[in-house]
């Protein structure tokens, strides 16, 4: 029983690099969750349960897009999103990670759990925007154009669906750059790059995913 288990842990250990998408990645501590840090060039963080054999599941079910907002620090020029900001953010999230899921090659998109269902967490925490008023130049009628930075971190997390358990994680964050107007006291900010962004990183979640269950 002890040397099937081994040879389970060196199994999941070998997978890694290509669920993290990079070569060569190295195992570090493990967590009171169960979880081994798993270091990669292309990841901020990245953990996995390394007793787990991935390959014997057949389905994935998406949980609902998560976003986290930070509270606004007026001191380093951050201002809130405007709520149709938030529903695009949303909206751009939940799209990229439908159209890339609905056609993965050893993965059935399922809606309800299952002993063979992994479920995937979608979140979107710590978003903040600010302004950098040197960037500013008149456009008339007081009102200012500004470089407009944000900032977004997205975890990925992944569970058995049926047991809850937590089997991996994954954690980057990003920059996005914008314009923004300042008048009357308000930003109004426009942000190039959100769709593109979240595309991204939800090709690259399928990719790593299928590659982990390609051992089947």
């Amino acid at each position: 029983m002890n040397q099937m288990r081994r040879n389970t842990t060196v199994m999941a250990l070998a997978l890694t690099p290509f669920f993290w998408g990079a070569a060569g990645a190295q195992v570090g501590s493990t967590n009171y969750e169960g979880l081994t840090e798993v270091r990669v060039q292309s990841l901020d963080y990245a953990q996995m349960r390394t007793s787990v054999v991935f390959s014997v599941y057949t389905g994935v079910m998406l949980g609902n897009v998560e976003l986290a907002f930070r509270t606004p620090d007026r001191s380093a020029q951050q201002f809130p999103l405007s709520d149709e900001q938030k529903d695009r953010l949303h909206a751009a999230l939940t799209s990229a990670f439908l159209s890339e899921f609905v056609n993965m090659r050893n993965l059935e998109l399922v809606t309800a759990p299952g002993r063979d269902v992994l479920r995937l967490s979608i979140r979107l925490q710590d978003i903040t925007a600010a302004v950098s008023t040197r960037s500013g130049s008149n456009v008339g009628r007081a009102a200012m154009a500004l470089k407009a930075v944000g900032e977004v971190t997205l975890v990925l997390e992944l569970f058995d669906s049926q047991t809850g358990e937590i089997l991996a994680r994954a954690v980057d964050t990003k920059v996005v750059e914008g314009a923004a107007i300042a008048q009357d006291g308000a930003v109004i900010s426009k942000w190039d790059g959100i769709e593109r962004l979240c595309a991204r990183w939800a090709s690259t979640a399928r990719m790593r995913l299928e590659s982990l269950l390609g051992a089947r």
